[in-house]
């Protein structure tokens, strides 16, 4: 019988050893729509990599190899497409953190800004849209505006940051990660150096393999 378990084990292995690898190219940002900010990896804060697990499902005679995940994984897996909902603030914060990212107030280069002053105008503009149902006010105008009347908001910096990380990733969207692919990639390589999996599958294909893993995402496993 095909040996699922050590199979199950390569495979939790390998998924970890993807989501840490700095691959992963960052979303595109305001100032640089042509290119992006660089790449990194899928394990800022951890949460992904604990919740893998693999495990072997016996159905009567089938045999599936099932990978759990939290909820988080279609985002990392598909990507998120531009003009979605706003991805949440306490989640941005905490990805801040998870990187040490720090806001700063230093002299925006697009706007000509104290950061501090762009943070505000976002937040601006976010309450016309979710309060007011107003559409946004062009940034450049409403800077001028804030700079002219010294607005200023009793906010940290950080929130002012997340903010502007939100807006971008609503306007750029995230690029898929296709972590499904790059693990086939990775058993058929294994495949073709040293044979590991194919002699734990006996006489079963790579195709039948692929047929046997399934995805059960969740966002509380443990």
């Amino acid at each position: 019988m095909i040996n699922a378990q050590e199979i199950a084990e390569l495979i939790d292995d390998m998924l970890k050893d993807i989501l840490k690898d700095k691959i992963y190219p960052y979303p595109k940002g305001p100032n640089n729509p042509g290119r992006l900010f660089g790449v990194g990896d899928k394990d800022a804060s951890g949460s992904l990599i604990n919740s893998l697990e693999v495990k072997v499902i016996r159905r009567n005679t089938d045999i599936a190899i099932e990978i759990f995940a939290n909820d988080y994984w279609q985002w990392v897996q598909s990507g998120r497409a531009a003009g979605r909902k706003g991805v949440p603030i306490p989640a941005i914060l905490a990805w801040m953190r998870s990187r040490g990212i720090n806001a700063t107030d230093r002299n925006n280069e697009k706007y000509g800004a104290l950061q501090s002053q762009v943070s505000t105008a976002y937040i601006i503009n976010k309450a016309r849209i979710n309060k007011k149902g107003l559409k946004p006010l062009p940034m450049k105008i409403l800077l001028d505006w804030i700079k002219k009347n010294n607005i200023k908001f009793n906010i940290e910096l950080d929130t002012g940051m997340a903010f502007a990380i939100q807006s971008n990733i609503k306007k750029f969207g995230i690029a898929p990660a296709n972590i499904e692919d790059k693990l086939f990639e990775q058993i058929l390589q294994q495949i073709e150096n040293n044979g590991d999996i194919v002699s734990l599958l006996e006489d079963k294909a790579f195709e039948d393999l692929v047929d046997m893993i399934e995805y059960n995402l969740t966002a509380n496993i443990k």
